[in-house]
């Protein structure tokens, strides 16, 4: 399980949050939001294995209100990676959802997988309204080497410039690390800048260079 990995409990799972007390509302939707058989989000974990530590961010209606859910591991049914861009895109605009899909396309061609997370992903798991005029797009991409990287940056440069909106999101390595792409696209060749890496269990700032050591020049068939 990674951050932005999908979760999904058990149908009697025990939890805890420290944001909503028993009975309040926020307490309420978490409730019906399971009750529904959808799926949490896995967050940062602490250095403790357990417990588990999953998000919620509640729709417009309540105020986009983020609700932090722990949990014992034991209590997870189902771990998923984030929704596809295709899963997405019924509630887009048409050419917002073409230029979308022209950049999963060219992504997934170099092996690299991307993903949506943040306030399209809930709207697309719920139904329910989350964005609003200012939303941006997450956009997650897990890279497994410098070639994939190099042709991920340049597909999402082209897409940022023919997007209507905002896009946002991390480029993810292996190992867990991320960096927020549009970081990386506004350093350009500077790769001795720092970058703030955001980790599985931490978050620390590091060179650019640092931080993509970790990949192979080209990832090797089994």
């Amino acid at each position: 399980m990674r951050r932005h990995d999908l979760v999904w409990l058990q149908a009697t799972a025990t939890y805890t949050t420290p944001c909503a007390e028993p009975g309040s509302a926020a307490w309420l939707a978490l409730d019906q939001w399971l009750a529904a058989g959808r799926p949490l989000v896995a967050a940062r974990q602490s250095a403790v294995a357990t417990p588990v530590q999953l998000g919620l961010s509640l729709p417009l209606a309540r105020g986009r209100q983020r609700l932090s859910i722990l949990v014992e591991a034991s209590q997870i049914s189902e771990v998923r990676p984030p929704l596809n861009v295709r899963q997405c895109l019924a509630g887009l605009p048409a050419a917002s959802a073409s230029i979308l899909s022209a950049l999963a396309e060219r992504i997934e061609a170099s092996g690299a997988r991307l993903g949506i997370y943040g306030s399209l992903a809930w709207e697309t798991l719920s139904g329910e309204a989350y964005r609003h005029a200012a939303s941006d797009i997450d956009l997650i991409c897990d890279v497994a080497d410098l070639a994939q990287y190099a042709m991920v940056l340049d597909a999402l440069r082209q897409a940022v410039a023919d997007f209507p909106g905002r896009l946002d999101g991390e480029l993810r390595l292996p190992d867990g690390q991320a960096v927020a792409w549009q970081e990386i696209l506004m350093l350009g060749k500077a790769s001795d800048k720092s970058v703030l890496v955001k980790g599985e269990r931490d978050v620390a700032v590091q060179p650019l260079s640092g931080w993509l050591a970790g990949l192979p020049p080209l990832m090797l068939a089994a």
